[in-house]
């Protein structure tokens, strides 16, 4: 079991990586950014806290996913509704202004929400799971030994 673990948290590692280079990436052109006039590119300043900002966020919200699905106990549809109830609201408040942000900022846009519907399949995979389990017990008549 600890192959698997350590082979998720690689995996997840070197997406949140990638996702940050992505961003970084989006950041440094300026085709990106949003001008009124052509000329006002001439005058873009690049500005990296911001930036920097905008990724330690994506770096927590991958976080709290990753402690979601670390985590043994308890049951995974729970432990997915608490990871909504912190990342729903997050998400919906900060994707409410997306009209002329930078486009690294759109894509933490469409990181959060990638990272919502991750919570909520896995959610319904396990409230499913359980269902299954519950009802499958109930009608065999077997009692579930207590781990």
């Amino acid at each position: 079991m600890l192959r698997g673990a350590s082979l998720f948290c690689f995996v997840a590692g070197v997406i949140v990586v990638i996702a940050i280079a992505w961003a970084v990436r989006l950041s440094l052109d300026p085709r990106h950014y949003f001008f009124y006039e052509t000329t006002d590119r001439t005058t873009w300043v690049y500005r990296p806290g911001h930036v920097a900002f905008v990724c330690a966020i994506m770096v927590a919200e991958a976080a709290l996913v990753w402690g979601v699905f670390v985590q043994p106990r308890p049951a995974l549809w729970f432990r997915c509704a608490i990871g909504l109830s912190i990342l729903g609201p997050w998400a919906l408040l900060s994707t409410s202004v997306f009209m002329h942000t930078p486009g690294y900022v759109l894509f933490h846009h469409l990181w959060v929400w990638l990272l919502v519907g991750l919570l909520m399949l896995a959610a319904s995979a396990s409230v499913g799971w359980h269902v299954y389990r519950r009802l499958r017990r109930a009608m065999t008549g077997a009692v579930e030994q207590p781990r």
